[in-house]
C-alpha cells in the first residue's frame, strides 16, 4: 500500500487552506474554541483521507478494472446494465463527499432526511450509468445526450426553486468523488473497448452519469414538497458534540453505507471476477484501510473543519464586509483546485492527449481561474440576492453549447472532469464557508455545483485553442507544400 504518496498528495490538499485559516484566525476572523479542534480535525483528514486513498488503490481499482474487462468479454448488454447499475448505487452510498453533503443538507435544514438524500443521489447515479453506457454500446454523440439530459434538468430545476437546484447541483458535484471515479472509468473503457466506435467514446460516462443525482433531488424535492432551512441551528448544535460521539455516529452511518458495496464486491468476486486467494485477500485489505480512512475522514470534517468553515464565513462577512469576502473566496478556490491531486491527474491526461501542444501548467491555470471565479460568484450571490438558476442557465448552457465547436474528445473530457475540482475541500471547508457567509440554506448550497461546472468551460476553451491551433498548423505546412 502507497500510504507515503498518498499521504504527500493529501498533505498538498489540506495545508495550503489550513495555513490560510490560520492567518486569517491571527489577522481578521479569530476562531477562539473552535481553532483547536480545527487543527486536530485538519490532521484527521489528512489520515484518513491518505488512508481511504491508498487502500481504494488496491482494493477498489482493481475491481473496476477487472469489470471493465469482464464486461468487454460477455457482451451482453443486460448483465451490462444491471452491474452497471447496481455499482453506481453502491459507490455513491459508500462516497465520502457525497455523506458530507447530506450531512450538511440535514444540519441546516432536518426536514430533509440525509439517509432518503443519499439513496436518491445513489438511484439517480445509478441510472445515468446505465444511460452513459447504452450511449457507448450505440455510439450515440456525446453531446446530444448531454443536451437532451441538460433541458430535462432545465425543465425540472426551473420547478423546484433555488433551494433544491443548487442542492441538486451540489449533489452531482459531490458524486465524482475518489470512490466513484475508478469504477466509472473502467467500466466506460471496458465497454468502449468492446464497441466499434472510436476512441472518443470511451471518455463520457462520468459526465453522463453526474446529471443522475441532479434529477433524481429535483424529483425528490418535487415528491416531498419540503421547505429550505434557513438558520445553521442544527449544524451549530452538532459543532458541540465531542469528538467520540462524532466518531461513533460516523462509525455506524459509514458501515450503512459502506456495506452494500461490500456486498456487491463479494458477490461479484464468487460470480464473474473470481480474482486469485491472494489477490482477493489484499482486495479485502484495501477495503478495510478505505472503510477506516472514510471513518477517520468523516470524523475529522464533522468534529472541528465544517463547523471552522461555516464560523470563518460568519466572522469575515460580519466583520469585513463583501469585497473582502469574495476576496478570500477567491483566494480559497485558487488554491484549492491547484492543491487537489485529481486535478493534477488531469492536466496530465490533457497534456497526453494533445501529445504535448497544451501544457499542463496552461490547464491548471485555467482551471485555478475558474474554479476561483466559481467560489467568488458562490459568495457574491448571497450578497447580491441573485438566484441561482441564472448561474445554471448561462454556465451549463455556455458548456453545451461549446461541444458544437470544441473537438469530441476534449468535451468527453471536460464533462468527466466536472468533479475533479470539486473535492474533499469543496465539500468540507468551501461549502461550509459560504454557508456561514450566506446565514441560509436558500443562498449557501450551490458552491460545489459551481466549482463543478467550471472546468466543464475551462477544457473546453482549450479544446478550442487546440483546434485553432491545430488548423493553423496544416495552414503553415500546406503553405509550406505549395511554396515547393
Amino acid at each position: 500500500m502507497d500510504f507515503v504518496s498518498k499521504l504527500k498528495e493529501t498533505l498538498i490538499s489540506v495545508l495550503p487552506i489550513m495555513a490560510i485559516v490560520l492567518i486569517l484566525n491571527f489577522t481578521i476572523a479569530p476562531l477562539g474554541e473552535r481553532l483547536v479542534p480545527f487543527i486536530i480535525s485538519g490532521f484527521l483528514l489528512v489520515i484518513g483521507l491518505s488512508l481511504f486513498l491508498a487502500g481504494t488503490d488496491i482494493g477498489m481499482a482493481p475491481v473496476g478494472e477487472k469489470l471493465g474487462s469482464v464486461l468487454t468479454n460477455k457482451r451482453n448488454v443486460w448483465f451490462m446494465l444491471a452491474i452497471g447499475f447496481i455499482i453506481g448505487f453502491g459507490v455513491t452510498l459508500a462516497e465520502p463527499d457525497v455523506t458530507v453533503l447530506v450531512n450538511q443538507v440535514h444540519s441546516l435544514n432536518p426536514a430533509i432526511s440525509a439517509s432518503l438524500l443519499k439513496v436518491m443521489i445513489s438511484l439517480g447515479l445509478g441510472i445515468f450509468v446505465d444511460i452513459g453506457l447504452m450511449k457507448t454500446v450505440f455510439g450515440a454523440p456525446l453531446k446530444w445526450v448531454l443536451l437532451v439530459a441538460y433541458l430535462i434538468v432545465f425543465v425540472l430545476v426551473g420547478m423546484i426553486g433555488q433551494s433544491m437546484a443548487s442542492i441538486s447541483f451540489d449533489a452531482s458535484g459531490a458524486t465524482t468523488g475518489p470512490l466513484a471515479v475508478p469504477f466509472l472509468l473502467a467500466l466506460g473503457i471496458g465497454v468502449s473497448a468492446s464497441t466499434r466506435h472510436d476512441k472518443d467514446g470511451s471518455f463520457g460516462l462520468t459526465g453522463i452519469s453526474s446529471v443522475g443525482p441532479i434529477l433524481a433531488v429535483a424529483i425528490m424535492a418535487m415528491a416531498f414538497a419540503k421547505g429550505s432551512g434557513e438558520a445553521a441551528q442544527a449544524a451549530e448544535a452538532a459543532a458541540e458534540s465531542t469528538f467520540w460521539t462524532t466518531l461513533l455516529h460516523t462509525l455506524k452511518n459509514t458501515a450503512i453505507g459502506f456495506a452494500p458495496l461490500l456486498a456487491i464486491i463479494l458477490v461479484l468476486q464468487f460470480t464473474i471476477l473470481r480474482f486469485p486467494k491472494i489477490k482477493f485477500r489484499n482486495i479485502c485489505f484495501g477495503i478495510v484501510f478505505s472503510f477506516i480512512g472514510i471513518v477517520i475522514f468523516l470524523s475529522g470534517a464533522e468534529f472541528g473543519f465544517v463547523g471552522a468553515g461555516r464560523q470563518l464565513g460568519i466572522l469575515i462577512s460580519g466583520n469585513s464586509g463583501p469585497v473582502v469576502t469574495v476576496l478570500v473566496a477567491l483566494v480559497f478556490g485558487g488554491i484549492v483546485v491547484i492543491a487537489e491531486p485529481a486535478v493534477w491527474v488531469l492536466t496530465k491526461q490533457v497534456e497526453q492527449v494533445t501529445a504535448g501542444r497544451i501544457k499542463r501548467r496552461l490547464v491548471m491555470v485555467f482551471l485555478a481561474i475558474g474554479v476561483a471565479i466559481a467560489v467568488g460568484l458562490a459568495i457574491l450571490r448571497s450578497y447580491l440576492n441573485i438566484n441561482y438558476l441564472w448561474f445554471i442557465f448561462l454556465g451549463v448552457g455556455l458548456s453545451l453549447g461549446m461541444m458544437f465547436i470544441c473537438p469530441p474528445l476534449f468535451s468527453g473530457i471536460a464533462f468527466d472532469s466536472g468533479g475533479v475540482a470539486s473535492g474533499p475541500m469543496s465539500t468540507t471547508f468551501l461549502l461550509s464557508f459560504a454557508l456561514g457567509v450566506s446565514g441560509s440554506a436558500d443562498m449557501g448550497f450551490g458552491l460545489v455545483g459551481l466549482v463543478a461546472i467550471s472546468p466543464l468551460i475551462a477544457i473546453q476553451i482549450l479544446g478550442v485553442i487546440f483546434r485553432l491551433k491545430e488548423q493553423r498548423n496544416k495552414k503553415e505546412v500546406a503553405d509550406a507544400a505549395s511554396a515547393e
